[in-house]
């Protein structure tokens, strides 16, 4: 049986998932929408990346291997999610719908492999 604590990470998976599925649409449809140099967006770009840092470096901590590679994977999509958002500031206009749905894309293959790794974990 599956621990809360464990439950609870394979939900937020799903929500990255979901996340990120939102994104890809949104850059399917309506990327005409976005001013990528707005100082909110690159506000939220950088927290982004501030908190992938954390979530790297929290890896360290966790005592069970797949825990630990499911952080790091945690991490280093919202590192690599933060750093194509923030270079929209700076790329064409063309651009714009396949880096955001290159960052969706992010999002649902971390909830795709994160959640197959803590479900063989379990």
């Amino acid at each position: 049986m599956a621990s809360p604590s464990h439950l609870f990470r394979l939900v937020n998976e799903f929500v990255f998932m979901l996340a990120g599925a939102l994104l890809a649409l949104f850059a399917l449809t309506r990327p005409s929408l976005l001013n990528a140099r707005q100082p909110s967006w690159i506000a939220l770009s950088a927290l982004l990346i501030v908190w992938g840092m954390g979530t790297w470096w929290r890896a360290r901590r966790s005592g069970d291997n797949a825990d630990r590679l499911v952080t790091r994977i945690a991490g280093g999509s919202l590192i690599l999610a933060g750093l194509i958002m923030i270079s929209l500031a700076w790329a064409p206009f063309q651009w714009a719908g396949w880096m955001l749905l290159a960052t969706g894309g992010i999002f649902v293959l971390r909830g795709l492999i994160s959640a197959a790794i803590m479900a063989r974990s379990a």
